[in-house]
């Protein structure tokens, strides 16, 4: 008797519409799970609890060698275009405000997006306390860039988040 009524309000075209919408999202959330598991976006740094645990350590280090660290100034083009070479250039000045004749300043472009996408840029020295390099992105967005140089024992850093446009 039961059986009978269940085959009569499965005959109900309200409660098949209901029940294929629950079929339906739980089918599509499976289908995302699955889809981030195989392919993750690669927005999760490797080691992050060793970047996450050391970030305060090396802060009260920064502060602490603030007194003699170097000046970095990162300078990019106003407008980023898609596929166009454009300068980039870093200014370096000591601790004492002058500009840094020596070192190896390297120029970090994150896609925070896709890590994949990730690339460096040497620039050469081109003039007192200036080195330059044309650079040019091959896709459009946000990137973040890190200009890096190093002398000796000494690092400096100098971050940017830019736009490139198409």
């Amino acid at each position: 008797m039961l059986s009978e009524q269940v085959k009569s309000d499965l005959k109900n075209p309200w409660l098949r519409g209901v029940i294929a919408i629950v079929v339906v999202t739980v089918s599509v959330n499976i289908g995302f799970i699955s889809y981030a598991f195989w392919f993750p976006p690669n927005l999760v740094v490797k080691d992050y609890y060793e970047k996450g645990k050391n970030y305060f350590h090396n802060a009260e280090i920064r502060r602490q060698e603030s007194a003699t660290a170097w000046r970095l100034q990162l300078l990019v083009p106003e407008h980023t275009k898609l596929d166009h070479q454009q300068m980039y250039r870093v200014y370096v000045v000591d601790h004492a405000g002058q500009p840094v004749r020596h070192g190896r300043v390297t120029l970090f472009a994150y896609r925070p997006s896709n890590a994949q996408d990730d690339f460096r840029v040497e620039l050469p020295y081109a003039d007192i306390g200036t080195f330059a390099a044309k650079v040019r992105f091959s896709l459009p967005g946000h990137w973040d860039l890190i200009a890096r140089i190093t002398a000796g024992d000494r690092q400096y850093d100098v971050a940017k988040r830019i736009f490139v446009e198409k």
